[in-house]
């Protein structure tokens, strides 16, 4: 039962939202937070937010822009406006600017399949070029990467993607196939951007890309 778990000052308190639309408008906004910009679309990102639709997401996001918590942002190559979360404005000034984000070196991340960067996979493909599906619930005959792939990120270019190695805990890190993005210049800075990605791109991993 939900009281042996729950406090019941919590299991009491009243329904912080007054309507329907107050609840919708609070979960867009945080997934906009949770994505860093986002658009009015339908896609991955939206799901689970109950009750709501396109009429629902249009009029939270109508909302939202005339309350001033969110404001419109344009990519260059991007037909379709984007939003940012207004309280988010200064991180992305700092960035325009120059300042405090980059000391001149590149870095490369892995994202997990379900990375808040990924939600959207039409978004992602409009922004980075990068087609991704994540194929572990495909039969192995139509898979076009493999099993658990997992994207590689550089700067502000989604760059490779590879396939690891299954091992035991504690094994070591190893990885089976590796693919660059086509229209990718593997220079050796990046490929020691990449291979110096820290714990989440291990030394191995330099002996497959080259």
């Amino acid at each position: 039962m939900p009281e042996r778990h729950i406090p019941q000052a919590l299991l009491s308190a009243p329904d912080p939202f007054a309507t329907d639309e107050d609840y919708i408008c609070w979960h867009v906004l945080r997934r906009i937070g949770s994505v860093g910009l986002m658009w009015n679309k339908p896609g991955g990102a939206w799901l689970g937010i109950v009750g709501m639709k396109s009429a629902e997401r249009g009029s939270a996001f109508t909302r939202l822009l005339e309350e001033g918590r969110i404001q419109e942002v344009r990519v260059e190559g991007c037909t379709h406006p984007l939003h940012i979360r207004t309280a988010d404005k200064p991180l992305f000034d700092e960035l325009e600017d120059g300042n405090g984000f980059d000391d001149g070196t590149r870095r490369a991340s892995v994202l997990a399949p379900l990375d808040n960067l990924l939600w959207d996979r039409n978004l992602i493909r409009e922004l980075f070029d990068f087609d991704y599906v994540w194929e572990v619930y495909k039969p192995e005959s139509e898979r076009r990467y493999g099993y658990y792939v997992l994207p590689v990120l550089c700067g502000d270019r989604l760059v490779a993607r590879f396939e690891p190695v299954k091992t035991r805990p504690g094994g070591t890190f190893a990885v089976r196939r590796w693919w660059w993005e086509e229209g990718v210049d593997v220079t050796p800075e990046l490929i020691d951007a990449v291979a110096g990605g820290g714990a989440s791109i291990c030394r191995r991993t330099r002996r497959v890309v080259r």
